[in-house]
């Protein structure tokens, strides 16, 4: 048996892990979509979206033209960002108590449901030993709007660009 804190503390860990490693993929996000660029004297540095020239068709006077207007590669993907909302954990535990009167928690010996077989004849796969149902529910915040603020202003500045 453990302390039941040591157990919460262990999921605790666990997510705070498992959220760290989906942050490593939005720095990855932002380095595949921008340049970084180095400042003097120890300053941040300062980024600037990767872009490609795409020529669009306009109507002139003189008939149809092109303009080359400069697009942001982040304005042309599709943007999904992982993050972790929710973090359930369900399981049968053992509870008692020491002499402390600390709680101890251990995982039950046979959570399994009986088969079809042996709820027909009456058999049991064993005891199970479980005297309660633990389901813990983590809620993370929600990301900061500041990445879809930047896409949606550099959609803007892309509609600024094309004619018509």
């Amino acid at each position: 048996m453990i302390e039941f804190q040591s157990l919460m503390k262990a999921i605790h860990k666990g997510v705070k892990d498992a959220a760290k490693s989906v942050e490593g993929e939005t720095i990855d996000f932002v380095k595949r979509f921008f340049d970084e660029h180095q400042n003097e004297q120890g300053l941040p540095p300062s980024y600037s979206p990767k872009t490609c020239t795409m020529q669009f068709p306009s109507r002139t006077e003189n008939g149809i033209d092109t303009v080359d207007a400069e697009v942001p590669l982040l304005a042309l993907v599709p943007i999904s960002s992982p993050r972790i909302t929710e973090v359930k954990f369900s399981t049968h535990l053992e509870i008692s108590t020491n002499e402390q009167d600390q709680l101890l928690v251990a995982f039950a010996k046979n959570t399994a449901k009986a088969g079809l077989r042996d709820k027909i004849i009456g058999q049991s796969r064993g005891e199970n030993t479980a005297n309660a149902h633990l389901e813990i529910t983590l809620t993370g915040n929600e990301p900061p709007e500041g990445l879809k603020k930047l896409i949606e202003g550099y959609e803007r500045a892309l509609r600024a660009q094309i004619p018509g």
